[in-house]
């Protein structure tokens, strides 16, 4: 198909998205699966058009009025600004955690947060902080002979330890928390109540914060969240060998989680939420953990790619 016949497909979908305003009573919840149809259907189009070879400006010129009134979800909102400075903030992801809708009922933006927050997309996101609390659980309660020491990477306000159930942290126990941002660490200590006790936070970025880690280790877990979604092959090599070889011992395990391949969400994240992550397949991760024994499984959804491995 010529470029120009697809940048015209791609204007009457985003045409017909915004047109939802005038032709939907958005103040009918039922209108929400309409407005999720264009929705998903703009999503399809923006692929269709970066894969027929449009300029990535091109496409983000036209998608830029639907951009705008996505944004007026709370959800899009809070990546489109970057509040933060960088993607993945940690108030998002409380926010999807909650299953909260921000939106103003009865505009377009109430709709788009609606759609998300039940999107597999989010659904992944709470079904990996579940994984890591089942793995920081399974850690606390394997037979041992003295206490275990757990690093969280990219740890955010620390949604996973704050499900641990009572009791289930021994003396001696400690937990240690790194993040780049010190207001997410901030909100954890806020939220983690009596595990405090048990808890360092250690803030900055991660490739400078090894030696200060290191001091606290080694790690019987090492849980980097999806912090390998945002390094190039060279920063995750970098990052694995450093795990591996100055906070973990024999036998220590180290997880990751990662985004699949052409997954439906890519082309709505990167255009209409200015959130691009790295997605690999289970050959790609696996080729980042050597010296290891390695397994990866989906999660329900299908789209996160959880890597487990156990080190040598």
């Amino acid at each position: 198909m010529h470029s120009t016949d697809v940048l015209h497909r791609l204007s009457d979908t985003v045409d017909g998205f915004l047109r939802s305003e005038k032709e939907f009573d958005l103040a009918d919840p039922a209108a929400n699966g309409l407005v999720g149809g264009r929705f998903r259907a703009l999503g399809d189009q923006i692929g269709a058009t970066v894969l027929a070879g449009v300029p990535e400006e091109d496409v983000a010129a036209i998608v830029q009025p639907a951009k705008s009134a996505c944004a007026r979800s709370p959800f899009m909102r809070d990546e489109n600004e970057w509040a933060r400075g960088y993607p993945s903030d940690f108030r998002l992801v409380e926010h999807v955690l909650a299953q909260a809708n921000g939106g103003a009922p009865g505009t377009l933006g109430w709709h788009v947060e609606a759609q998300l927050q039940r999107s597999a997309l989010a659904q992944q996101l709470r079904n990996r902080v579940v994984h890591q609390a089942r793995l920081i659980g399974d850690c606390l309660t394997a037979p041992r002979s003295g206490p275990r020491t757990i690093l969280v990477i990219d740890a955010g306000a620390a949604p996973d330890l704050r499900t641990l159930p009572p009791g289930i942290v021994r003396p001696g126990d400690r937990f240690v928390l790194t993040d780049v941002d010190p207001d997410a660490l901030e909100l954890a200590q806020q939220r983690l109540g009596p595990l405090n006790e048990f808890t360092t936070a250690v803030p900055g970025n991660i490739f400078r914060a090894i030696p200060k880690l290191a001091e606290q280790g080694p790690y019987d877990l090492v849980l980097a969240n999806g912090l390998y979604g945002y390094l190039n092959d060279r920063a995750a090599v970098r990052l694995t060998e450093a795990v591996l070889t100055k906070l973990t011992r024999p036998g220590s395990t180290v997880y990751f989680a990662g985004t699949v391949p052409g997954n439906e969400f890519r082309w709505p994240l990167e255009y209409l939420m200015d959130w691009q992550v790295i997605e690999r397949d289970e050959q790609a991760v696996r080729a980042l953990l050597p010296r290891c024994d390695v397994s990866v499984t989906h999660d329900p959804t299908g789209l996160a790619l959880l890597t487990h491995a156990r080190v040598r």
